[in-house]
């Protein structure tokens, strides 16, 4: 097999100019199969390591394998590898903004530090059930609901999750109670739907539609089936969860944390909803408008864009915690004190 080669030299190979090859990696152009290694140096895969898509090793992957290959005194073998944390560090990668991705890949540094992974799941089980959660509520100015988490049961084995996951059936009376601290929170901030303006409501309501592919860990379909057969194992003719969080359990926690960002984005959604209004003719206490009503078209994009344009910022941040997370995880440093940063408001 013919080794990658870098970028630079496949730009002179081909007679293209060096910064045109690096931009067009930039703007995801390069007509050629690339590797982007641990350092961030670009690497061409040669027409001999050009296979279908499937078969590609993942960019993370290949870069846990290259950490993992440290000299002799630092590794000494598969003991230090994580499954999970192969499979949390590609789902991650493929989440996040593009120029983010570099950063994403130096965790496989941390991941391959030489420590057992034994913790690993639960560790994360701890922050997705725990940390996140506070972090998610005052980011979004739920501040009481965020200052519910810092007593909670600190996940580290499968009882301690069984008490301690916040959708758990332990948890059912604690769960009650932080529901209506939201509930009452957004009823106060006034983003609930308004009867009071239809027209404006049923725009806004179509910018929302953008939510559904917000992608940060506990909104992301791809975590929940990278997670979902780690948390498993077979005993017999019997499926067991004997780890961490399981799919299931993270689509109640994505019920649990979902009202903060509705209430959050709402507001510039219906701002520009009121807008468009404005424009077609329509007042906003109007009935909302018949299908096929030209402020639909105009409405359906310009509502998406402020719901975007108001996640976006919660969804780096979140995007930010979690590459901490798993930097913290794999190397097995505690979580910063939540009691602290919950009463900052930060």
């Amino acid at each position: 097999m013919t080794p990658p080669i870098p970028l630079s030299q496949w730009a002179e190979q081909n007679g293209v100019p060096r910064r045109t090859a690096y931009n067009w990696v930039k703007n995801g152009k390069l007509p050629v199969p690339f590797h982007r290694t641990i350092t961030g140096r670009v690497m061409v895969l040669t027409d001999d390591e050009q296979q279908d898509k499937g078969d590609r090793v993942h960019p993370f992957s290949q870069a846990y394998a290259e950490a993992l290959n440290l000299p002799a005194e630092v590794y000494s073998g598969a003991t230090y590898y994580s499954p999970l944390l192969d499979a949390w560090g590609r789902d991650l990668y493929d989440s996040v903004d593009v120029d983010l991705r570099p950063a994403a890949l130096h965790l496989a540094i941390p991941a391959a530090c030489n420590r057992p992974k034994r913790d690993v799941f639960f560790r994360l089980a701890d922050w997705l059930g725990r940390v996140e959660p506070a972090a998610w509520y005052v980011d979004t100015g739920f501040l009481e609901a965020a200052k519910m988490f810092p007593g909670r049961p600190v996940i580290v084995d499968a009882d301690s999750f069984l008490r301690g996951w916040p959708t758990g059936a332990h948890s059912f009376e604690w769960r009650d109670r932080l529901d209506k601290v939201v509930d009452e929170y957004a009823d106060q901030s006034a983003a609930r739907y308004d009867d009071a303006e239809p027209a404006v409501e049923m725009l806004a309501e179509y910018g929302l539609v953008a939510l559904d592919t917000a992608g940060f860990v506990w909104r992301r379909e791809s975590m929940r089936n990278a997670l979902d057969p780690l948390s498993r194992e077979r005993d017999g003719d019997r499926t067991l969860q004997v780890h961490g969080p399981d799919r299931g359990d993270l689509w109640d926690l994505k019920a649990l944390l979902n009202e903060p960002m509705y209430t959050s984005v709402r507001p510039l959604a219906r701002a520009t909803a009121r807008m468009l209004c404005a424009q077609s003719g329509i007042a906003p206490d109007d009935p909302a408008p018949a299908d096929g009503h030209p402020v639909y078209e105009l409405g359906y994009g310009a509502c998406k864009a402020a719901v975007r344009a108001a996640i976006a910022p919660l969804v780096h941040a979140a995007h930010v915690r979690e590459m901490e997370a798993f930097r913290l995880v794999a190397l097995g440093k505690s979580f910063p004190e939540l009691g602290e940063a919950v009463g900052n408001g930060a």
